[in-house]
Formats: C-alpha cells, structure tokens, sequence
C-alpha cells in the first residue's frame, strides 16, 4: 500500500469514527485500530486528533460550495436563492458525516475551531456573491452595496446555519420543507411572514 493509499484508508476510517463518537470523545488509538494500522503509523502522517479532524472538515467544506459552482443560472433572484438553499440541504441529507461535522457540533480544540471559522467565511463569501446577483435592493441602510450584500450574506448565513442545526434533531420535517421554510425566512423577510392580528 503506498503512502497516498493508506493516508484515504485513515481519513476514512476517522470519518467513521469522528461521525460515531464526535470529536471530543474520539480517540486516535480508535482511528488506528479502525483503519486498521498502529497508532505510531497514525501519527507518522498526522500529528494530532487536531490535524486530522481539520483535513477532514476542510474537505466537507470543498464538497459543500462545489455544488454550488454546478448549478444552472435562474432567471430570478428568487430562483437564484432557492436553487441555492435546496442544493445546501440536498448535500446535507445525502452527506449525514459532512453535515455533522459543518453544523451540528463545534469542536472545543481551537485548531479545528480556526478550520470552522475558515469555511464559515467561505460561506459568507459565496452567499455574498449571490446576494450580488439580485439587482436594485431596496436597502433604507445608507451603505454601499458589496457592503450590505456582505451583511445580508453573514444574517443569511446564520439562519442557514440555525435551521441546519435545528434539522439535525427534527429529520422527521422532509427537506423539500425544510428549503421552503428557510427560503420563505431569507426571502421574504420575517417581517412578511408575520401576519398582523386585524
């Protein structure tokens, strides 16, 4: 087996492991043994729990804003952000391991924190650009566009995030719900989905 080789047989395995126990309760030795290999060799290609958790959550983040890079163009800014948030919650549902580790738990060690604030920001850098796409915002804030597309993208970002989170603990709702919801919150706007007591 070559180094490449047995460096995709430890990520794999430690994706088995970190999914089945969390960062936190997973053990190195555990990584080992699942890969099938002794701890030392484990460590001869990765120096710390750290280093390779953080490779891993680094290629979730990779797969995640790929999708994005595929979709068709829309011919509207509805159509746009919608076709967005269903291919964020399509990789969610058919990648359990990646939406773990993305959003349902935050590691304490802060290497691997550092790694979640990266993709966090790449996150906000996409939506950002997508927010560019929708032409004449009706802002009432007196700031220049790629700054307030920049802050609607991080409040977007965080809703996102809030509802994937949520979604964990309720795999019950169907995801075709789920992206109607969370794309009636970014839409819409809270104040419209609010409906005043007559």
């Amino acid at each position: 087996m070559s180094r490449e080789e047995r460096r995709e047989r430890i990520l794999a395995a430690a994706a088995r492991v970190f999914a089945a126990s969390g960062y936190d309760a997973a053990g190195m030795r555990e990584v080992a043994t699942a890969a099938g290999i002794s701890t030392p060799v484990l460590y001869d290609h990765f120096s710390s729990k750290a280093a390779l958790y953080a490779g891993l959550l680094e290629s979730e983040v990779d797969s995640l804003l790929a999708g994005w890079a595929e979709l068709p163009p829309s011919g509207t800014a509805e159509g746009l952000l919608r076709a967005r948030v269903a291919a964020i919650f399509a990789w969610m549902e058919t990648n359990e391991r990646g939406w773990r580790m993305i959003f349902a738990e935050t590691p304490s060690d802060e290497a691997v924190a550092e790694v979640h604030r990266r993709g966090q920001a790449r996150s906000t850098a996409r939506l950002t650009e997508v927010f560019g796409q929708v032409p004449g915002l009706a802002l009432t804030a007196d700031l220049p566009r790629d700054r307030a597309n920049e802050a609607i993208a991080e409040a977007a970002k965080s809703a996102l995030n809030a509802i994937a989170t949520w979604w964990w603990d309720n795999r019950d709702i169907p995801r075709e719900q789920v992206v109607a919801l969370t794309t009636d919150l970014l839409w819409r706007g809270l104040g419209n989905l609010i409906q005043e007591d007559t």
